[in-house]
């Protein structure tokens, strides 16, 4: 494994725990702050590419999205 697959390895690593971390965390205040900020630091290394930094956003604004709509569900019963 070359020098630079490992450190895409360690930073998808990284993020993903960060990214699980958020999801246990979500609801406090700054929840996903460690895990935006390890993918725009991953992206601006260039450690990830482009699809990946999206992907990794896209991720995150979806579990919150899931997360905001459950408690609007579950304001409404």
């Amino acid at each position: 494994m070359s020098l630079q697959q490992r450190d895409h390895q360690t930073a998808v690593t990284w993020i993903e725990g960060e990214i699980e971390n958020m999801i246990r965390d979500i609801g406090k205040p700054n929840a996903s702050s460690a895990a935006t900020s390890c993918i725009t630091l991953a992206y601006l290394l260039r450690v990830i590419d482009d699809n990946e930094h999206r992907h990794y956003r896209a991720r995150v604004d979806q579990i919150y999205a899931t997360y905001n709509e459950s408690n609007k569900q579950g304001a409404a019963a």
